[in-house]
């Protein structure tokens, strides 16, 4: 009975998935667009580029793998693969990427779905980590730009700035006597406690599998991030890498604290890139065509291959 369940449900999430995405690409991506602003791009910035979205996409999957193999005992490639892409797939067209949680249940069908939804958080999570802390420092840079002050106050703000992120998560994460005093004090503020509880479960995995999470982590940050970089020198016609380095990595920590409420978090990460290569000194249009690029590039591509996967038949 519980397989019949089961069942009926993937059929249902594949639906709901396969429908969403079609109405999504349908509605809100204009391939003609998309086609016109690659003809404005240097061929030669903009293909590599898009020569590490395999790069990207096996660092997702290698995240991905090694909580597989470890939390559910899941060694199958094509089931992680699938997992991925389904996910991909469910979440361009859920706001906050929702539907990826659960859309990466679908393949793992021995595994129950709210494991899944634990992992993917987990999954998720980590390399959130990479994007405050690197992004954050860079913004703290991009506002001593604006507001003129001096380097020193800048290094004391950018210290502030990451002990207060570090300390919380050491105590958050940290099983020593002291941080579970702390944990303990901390536990009477409803909110607070509600927080613990949400992230216990990251305490749970082995610390060699969270080590080698961190660090395939922090190369998918860097793909990603230097994937906008090569495609901010595609547009606009100079190669400048540490700018546009920085550049991307803010647009990033915008998209990411601004709750991505839209589809596909479009418009946030086109308005953010627009923002920050204006007070760069660079036209609009090149923030702007950069962050549409990316988005076709690790987003709108690999859910499409997710589409096609959904509807082949098993």
């Amino acid at each position: 009975m519980n397989n019949i369940v089961r069942k009926r449900v993937e059929i249902l999430g594949k639906l709901i998935i396969g429908f969403g995405l079609i109405i999504f690409l349908v509605n809100f991506v204009k391939p003609n667009s998309i086609v016109e602003t690659f003809k404005k791009a240097d061929s030669f910035f903009l293909g590599v580029a898009i020569l590490l979205l395999p790069l990207n996409l096996f660092l997702q999957y290698y995240k991905w793998e090694i909580l597989c193999n470890k939390l559910f005992n899941v060694q199958s490639p094509r089931l992680i693969w699938l997992s991925l892409f389904y996910g991909i797939s469910g979440g361009i067209f859920t706001p906050m990427k929702s539907g990826e949680y659960i859309a990466r249940a679908l393949p793992l069908k021995e595994v129950k779905a709210f494991d899944v939804v634990l992992a993917t958080a987990v999954d998720k999570i980590i390399p959130l980590f990479f994007v405050i802390t690197l992004g954050g420092s860079f913004f703290i840079v991009f506002l001593r730009g604006i507001f003129l002050f001096s380097n020193s106050l800048m290094t004391i703000i950018i210290i502030l700035y990451l002990f207060l992120i570090l300390v919380p998560l050491t105590f958050l994460f940290n099983d020593g006597r002291r941080s579970i005093k702390i944990r303990d004090k901390f536990k009477k503020v409803k909110f607070i406690n509600k927080l613990i509880e949400r992230v216990s479960f990251i305490r749970t995995i082995d610390k060699k599998i969270f080590i080698k999470h961190v660090s395939i982590s922090f190369l998918y940050h860097l793909t990603f991030t230097i994937q906008m970089t090569l495609l901010l020198s595609a547009f606009s016609g100079e190669f400048d890498f540490m700018i546009y380095f920085f550049a991307a990595n803010l647009i990033i920590f915008t998209q990411i604290i601004i709750p991505p409420i839209a589809l596909g978090e479009l418009g946030i990460r086109e308005g953010a890139a627009v923002f920050y290569l204006q007070h760069l000194g660079y036209t609009s249009v090149v923030g702007f065509n950069a962050a549409l690029s990316l988005f076709t590039i690790n987003l709108l591509i690999p859910s499409i291959i997710g589409l096609l996967l959904l509807l082949k038949r098993n």
